[in-house]
């Protein structure tokens, strides 16, 4: 008898396991490909971060990443340029969980984690607005921020550039190619 329960209680411990697993792979295969974004995940990489030390952001200003799934972005202004406020918004719940918990970990104290629709997002209260998305997104998401933004914020693009504004600056890589673009 004690036998058979040790036997029916590891298969249960066993089935708990494969679910935990199948779930972790179902939600980072959806999250790789997520339909409210429309694009995989690209992480941050950080040669592009390092050509950012050239923007010379202000100092205790306010900026909003709008999705850059990893919030590397974010670590790295808070640590370059000391901003005051720093916000990142998702409607993914696994997502905020997850950055919520290594940011307490790394105490990262001015990066505030939202779950919220980004197009809620009130732009009119950051100085700097942050953007590594989809030349296609960018083009979803462009006279939206160009209509809710500050009307002396900047925007940061890392990698794309928006199709109907034109950058004041643009920092090339070591190859030349123009790689993250300021604008007005």
């Amino acid at each position: 008898m004690k036998d058979t329960l040790l036997v029916i209680f590891l298969l249960i411990i066993l089935l708990l396991s494969v679910v935990i697993t199948l779930y972790y792979f179902y939600n980072a295969i959806r999250l790789l490909f997520s339909t409210t974004k429309k694009a995989p995940y690209i992480p941050s990489f950080d040669r592009q971060l390092k050509l950012m030390r050239e923007l010379g952001l202000q100092e205790w200003s306010t900026m909003v990443d709008l999705w850059c799934w990893d919030w590397k972005a974010l670590r790295f202004f808070s640590k370059e340029y000391w901003l005051k406020e720093l916000d990142w918004f998702d409607i993914n719940l696994y997502a905020i969980l997850k950055w919520r918990r290594k940011n307490k970990r790394q105490n990262f104290q001015n990066i505030k984690l939202y779950r919220k629709n980004l197009f809620k997002v009130d732009l009119k209260k950051y100085d700097y607005i942050y953007v590594y998305l989809w030349p296609t997104q960018l083009e979803i998401m462009e006279d939206w921020i160009w209509e809710n933004k500050k009307e002396w914020a900047r925007i940061i693009s890392n990698s794309f550039q928006f199709k109907k504004h034109k950058p004041i600056i643009k920092i090339k890589n070591k190859k030349g190619i123009d790689t993250i673009f300021f604008y007005e």
